[in-house]
């Protein structure tokens, strides 16, 4: 039997609201516009979409940009909703769960992440602006205390802009399976009187870059750190090793160290109980590591805003770390790497090491090394230590 036609209106309309009434039920929506500062003169403009389902208690987020172009969707199961973090860093009260998307302005793809709870597992893409792969890999979460990203494990690829395959590696546990003997290009720096004073043996900097200035063009790390001090004609009493790490990949990826050591050593005179290792960001997570490998080599160190819960080894080795003076820095609102990065090492050296000195900088972000290296404080520290430890 067909029904009337104002009663056809009448069930349509109330099945409709039903249907509504059912999916207020099932979910909350907001929807922001966020302001990200890109710098001082100016932002970038977010409508951020947050629907929370309260059958999984999980927040679905999309992010626009002012184009209308979608730039960021994800799934959290906490969420600070005006915080628009980078992709790289689970920062504080945001926890992402399962997929992970971000595109650029353009429209391509920028990175595809599957995470559990908050941490990368399974596999992760990134992309060029021009749509070009550039790292495809497979992450677990990481069982060690304080991890905050999940470490490689698994197989790794590279590609450049242009396509071409850089690099094929297999990963356990966060550490690269086989690695290889390398060289890698350096800038180096001798003191003002070394030419002069030929029966002296000088201390030695062993400086590591962040990981914008990876490749193979020495002239970027000049751009901040220690090669930045030397490019304004800064003089200094050591001589200086700035190696530079080839793209896309880690300090801690192939042997490459002691290759470098034995060069310097032999090429110039350095006081081998003197000498120092300092590095930022991807550079801090360096010295962390290469200290851990090779503590014997060291007076000193001063790793700066560096991941270390990336690779179980060295966790698991930190007790190496126990007779060499450090000083650590870090800034406590970093958003690229977290501060509890490098609190986690702190914890587990306190008691242990007696010559352990932290500056956890309050309202410092990722840019800390700029109130480091320009001053004199650090170089002073180092000056007072030689291979054993003693001032």
């Amino acid at each position: 039997m067909k029904l009337p036609l104002f009663k056809m209106k009448y069930t349509i309309a109330l099945f409709t609201l039903i249907l509504i009434c059912n999916v207020l039920r099932g979910q909350q929506n907001d929807t922001l516009i966020l302001h990200q500062a890109i710098s001082k003169y100016d932002t970038m403009v977010y409508t951020r979409i947050i629907r929370l389902e309260k059958d999984d208690s999980l927040y679905y987020v999309e992010d626009y940009f002012q184009n209308g172009q979608i730039q960021m969707k994800g799934t959290y199961s906490e969420l600070d909703k005006i915080r628009k973090e980078k992709y790289w860093c689970n920062y504080k009260t945001n926890t992402k769960q399962g997929l992970f998307q971000t595109w650029y302005e353009n429209g391509n793809p920028e990175c595809k992440y599957n995470y559990l709870d908050g941490k990368k597992n399974g596999l992760c893409e990134e992309f060029y602006s021009n749509g070009q792969i550039s790292d495809r890999g497979y992450w677990i979460p990481g069982e060690s205390k304080g991890n905050t990203r999940g470490m490689r494990h698994g197989n790794f690829k590279g590609w450049s802009e242009d396509g071409e395959l850089l690099y094929d590696f297999d990963y356990d546990h966060g550490l690269k399976i086989n690695p290889v003997d390398t060289n890698y290009q350096y800038l180096l720096y001798t003191p003002s009187d070394y030419k002069t004073d030929t029966l002296k043996n000088y201390p030695l900097i062993i400086y590591l870059h962040g990981g914008s200035h990876r490749g193979t063009d020495l002239n970027k790390l000049y751009a901040y750190g220690i090669p930045d001090q030397i490019y304004r004609g800064r003089e200094f009493p050591f001589i200086i090793a700035a190696p530079q790490c080839p793209v896309l990949i880690r300090w801690s990826t192939d042997n490459w160290f002691e290759n470098l050591f034995d060069e310097i050593c032999t090429k110039y005179r350095v006081d081998t109980n003197r000498v120092y290792l300092t590095g930022v960001s991807l550079g801090g997570s360096g010295t962390w590591y290469l200290a851990i490998k090779y503590p014997e080599k060291f007076a000193a160190i001063a790793p700066i805003s560096g991941f270390t819960s990336h690779i179980d080894y060295m966790y698991k080795n930190s007790n190496r770390l126990t007779d060499i003076p450090i000083w650590a820095f870090h800034g406590a609102v970093d958003e690229t790497v977290p501060v509890e990065e490098t609190d986690r090492m702190i914890e587990l050296l306190k008691g242990k090491n007696g010559h352990l000195k932290y500056t956890r900088m309050p309202d410092i972000g990722h840019w800390i090394q700029w109130l480091v290296y320009p001053g004199q404080e650090l170089y002073d520290w180092f000056l007072k230590y030689d291979k054993q430890g003693k001032e």
